[in-house]
């Protein structure tokens, strides 16, 4: 769910909590088996990031856990995304974590290099039955840091009726099908074949995906400037600039809700949005009947390549905790097939296990099965401890690229100058 980005920063842990949780900055905690667990009963405090809406089979499945586990009582505390991040960084830093943290999937690495998260090698044995792009955002350094709970990606979500009206009876597979298309449904003024969100460069990545460019490599090696990524984003300018095919929304505070409004009510016939959107899409007059709603993957560029930023949120355990045992045990059970089908069903979120997909509430969900196939050609972002400060530098580029500020080699050129340095290079 969305769910987007904060600033990493690089920060030491002090050397009373390694040396309180048995580890060191670089594998951030112990090594051996499973922590002793505390006697007694045990009160587990869990940080989670969803909006309290979200929150409502969340507290089912709890009391559901509470009531399997007598011994185990579960504190539930909603942090807002945009807090969440540096909250557990001060507050487990000084030795007040929380058992459990619900973590966005670029934090985990950032975390784990900080000896903030427990390493799960020994309890995490069943990994083999989730999906691989979710799961390697849990691991780093040669060790596994957290359970993948959700996961996501951008889909082309598209108008069938308003399609099949211009003549288009399949969604496009190519980006030349997608820019006839969009030109097609487009009128210049009030009516747009799509509906592009320029101030946030998240949602320009398939573009630059699509045309072979990249982010960073598993050899650091920087590719937001190189020739397919600076094709992507002219390709995008040409579609608004030359064949009006979307509107200049340069609205930073209200472009997301401006772009779900105008596909809503049949003002935009196509948007790339995730999963996390479909319940408010479908609240839309043009959605009414939810069949209407098509989800496709992102087209593919001209020699093939595609691509999707992959997201989602996973759950860890803090180095410090004193309930480690108990800890894992309530993630296992939020994160099992039956938890994550109860989830996905009602908040709209995909599963990360592939046994999930076999539940018969997934399996009769048209929505939920056809993101399965977009997430079969998304793209993991760069899975490193600096990950998420990615965005600091490129959001700025990409919005000076769209307001006509920079040209595309320009502007990527800066974003790639600010990367090297984040990595020391």
């Amino acid at each position: 769910m969305k769910r987007f980005f904060s600033i990493f920063t690089a920060m030491a842990l002090a050397g009373s909590l390694l040396a309180g949780c048995g580890g060191s900055s670089e594998t951030g905690g112990q090594q051996g088996g499973p922590a002793q667990q505390t006697n007694g009963p045990v009160t587990l405090t869990f940080w989670t990031t969803m909006r309290e809406s979200e929150t409502v089979a969340l507290k089912e499945l709890i009391s559901q856990f509470e009531q399997e586990n007598k011994e185990i009582k579960v504190n539930l505390e909603l942090i807002p995304f945009g807090e969440a991040q540096n909250k557990f960084r001060t507050a487990a830093q000084a030795g007040n974590g929380p058992d459990v943290i619900r973590s966005e999937v670029a934090w985990t690495p950032e975390f784990a290099k900080m000896g903030l998260l427990e390493p799960l090698d020994s309890y995490f044995t069943d990994q083999d039955d989730f999906l691989e792009a979710p799961l390697s955002y849990s691991k780093w350094n040669g060790h596994v840091w957290s359970v993948p709970e959700v996961t996501d990606a951008l889909a082309l979500l598209y108008n069938k009726r308003m399609l099949k009206e211009a003549g288009f009876n399949e969604p496009p597979r190519t980006m030349d099908e997608f820019a006839a298309a969009a030109k097609a449904l487009s009128n210049g003024k009030d009516r747009w074949g799509f509906y592009h969100r320029q101030t946030e460069a998240y949602f320009s990545l398939p573009f630059i995906w699509a045309f072979g460019g990249g982010l960073i490599d598993d050899n650091l090696q920087v590719l937001i400037n190189t020739p397919g990524a600076v094709k992507g984003i002219e390709f995008a300018l040409k579609l608004r600039d030359q064949d009006h095919a979307y509107p200049k929304d340069l609205d930073a505070a209200n472009s997301y809700q401006t772009m779900n409004e105008a596909f809503k009510k049949g003002s935009a016939a196509m948007i790339f949005n995730g999963p996390w959107a479909t319940s408010d899409i479908l609240a839309g007059e043009e959605f009414r009947d939810p069949n209407n709603l098509g989800i496709a993957p992102i087209p593919a560029g001209p020699d093939g390549h595609t691509g999707s930023p992959v997201g989602g949120h996973s759950l860890a355990i803090y180095a410090g905790s004193k309930s480690k045992e108990a800890a894992y045990k309530l993630i296992a059970f939020l994160t099992s097939k039956e938890s994550q089908a109860k989830l996905a069903s009602k908040n709209g979120t995909l599963p990360t296990r592939k046994s999930a997909y076999e539940m018969p509430e997934i399996k009769e969900n048209r929505l939920i099965s056809d993101f399965k196939a977009v997430m079969e050609s998304a793209k993991n972002r760069p899975v490193i401890p600096e990950g998420g400060q990615i965005f600091a530098s490129f959001d700025p580029e990409i919005q000076a690229i769209y307001k006509g500020e920079k040209k595309p080699q320009e502007g990527l050129d800066a974003v790639a100058g600010a990367w090297k340095a984040l990595l020391g290079q």
